[in-house]
């Protein structure tokens, strides 16, 4: 429809009605963009996710399925190496909240490494600045961050050499 003038193919300046479609037009690839720029970065987060999430349901699962045969074990081990059973049994519940705790921790360390998409949210922070300022040119480029994005793949490498990895 434009070439780099700023003209229409035949020569004439664009109307309106074709500016609007135009700028609606880059907006909407703009909002498809930061979309799939958000959709692979939190692909990677929710693999450190699940992870936690599984260490808590095999600390759960370990807990309720051998606690019972564990208990009994072990609170009768201490009472036949002389400990009073009530003793015996309280220092086998001791031990389970040590292991219990262990395995809490190893969840919430997990939890902890997550963080924000912070590559979409810098992104939607310059395309926000370029439309409240569309001559200005941040970072050095000629348009939007999502221009220079235009045709990358999520994931992969780019010119800076850099990707989600």
């Amino acid at each position: 429809m434009s070439t780099t003038t700023g003209k229409t193919r035949d020569g004439r300046e664009p109307s309106l009605g074709e500016l609007v479609a135009l700028a609606t037009r880059d907006v909407s690839l703009l909002v498809r963009q930061e979309i799939d720029l958000a959709k692979a970065e939190l692909a990677r987060q929710a693999v450190s996710a699940a992870l936690g999430v599984g260490c808590l349901a095999v600390a759960a699962g370990l807990g309720l399925c051998a606690l019972i045969a564990v208990t009994i074990f072990l609170g009768e081990l201490f009472t036949w190496a002389g400990m009073e059973r009530f003793w015996s049994y309280l220092l086998t519940a001791a031990i389970y909240l040590v292991v219990a705790g262990g395995l809490a921790l190893v969840a919430i360390t997990r939890f902890r490494r997550l963080s924000p998409p912070e590559r979409t949210i810098q992104t939607v922070r310059d395309d926000i600045a370029w439309l409240r300022s569309p001559t200005a040119r941040p970072n050095g480029s000629s348009s939007p961050a999502a221009a220079s994005r235009a045709g990358a793949v999520p994931g992969a490498p780019t010119a800076a050499g850099g990707g989600l990895g």
